[in-house]
């Protein structure tokens, strides 16, 4: 069995939303609503781009808190 966090981007520091989710096993929706609610604990949000309309931004996790978040909320 592969480990999912091993196969994200290795050695990259951030990760997408669409990772975040993946990596969670969670679906994008019910990431987008944590996004909103920020509960305690949750990683910090990241904007990646511009607010020119020109380019999207692009919001990022660091994955080093994603992956302390996940482990906050293993069950034993």
């Amino acid at each position: 069995m592969v480990d999912t966090r091993s196969s994200v981007i290795k050695g990259a520091g951030m990760i997408t939303v669409e990772e975040f989710a993946r990596l969670a096993r969670l679906s994008r929706r019910q990431i987008d609503r944590l996004r909103e609610r920020r509960p305690a604990g949750f990683p910090r949000e990241y904007e990646l781009g511009s607010g020119d309309s020109k380019y999207r931004r692009c919001p990022r996790f660091r994955l080093a808190e994603v992956e302390r978040w996940l482990d906050s909320r293993a069950l034993w």
